[in-house]
């Protein structure tokens, strides 16, 4: 019962304070104050963003792609090399033969240009994405 009491004697002065303040009425340039103070305290905090994959994995992977795009392209329709056994040298008894997973394999010119094509195509996306993203994160 005692904190009822507190309480109530709380909530009754918390009223009478709350009466007796004046409405206050902001100046005409308040929201414009409020953004410059938030435009300066956002200036002196800059984060520089820095890529996870630089721009020399990006080449080592595109020249990648691309030598294995023309090793594949070599004839017109692709078949997968066989794969050779290994030789140990002194030991000639135990030749290794690998296990050949990709003689069956063959890959049309179709299917190449559509892989080839639709690389290129995430890659340009994924630029266009980056810059629209920056453009964003800037302005």
């Amino acid at each position: 019962m005692g904190e009822n009491k507190h309480i109530e004697e709380l909530d009754t002065f918390a009223k009478k304070y709350i009466n007796e303040l004046e409405v206050e009425k902001p100046s005409i340039d308040f929201t414009k104050n409020i953004m410059d103070t938030i435009l300066q305290q956002e200036d002196s905090k800059v984060y520089k963003a820095t890529p996870l994959i630089s721009k020399k994995v990006w080449i080592l992977l595109l020249g990648i792609l691309s030598a294995s795009i023309f090793y594949i392209s070599r004839g017109k329709s692709v078949a997968w090399d066989k794969i050779p056994g290994v030789s140990f040298g002194k030991l000639p008894e135990m030749k290794v033969q690998l296990p050949n997973l990709f003689e069956n394999i063959s890959i049309s010119n179709t299917m190449l240009y559509a892989v080839f094509f639709f690389t290129i195509l995430v890659f340009v996306q994924m630029y266009l994405f980056k810059h629209r993203f920056d453009k964003d994160l800037n302005s």
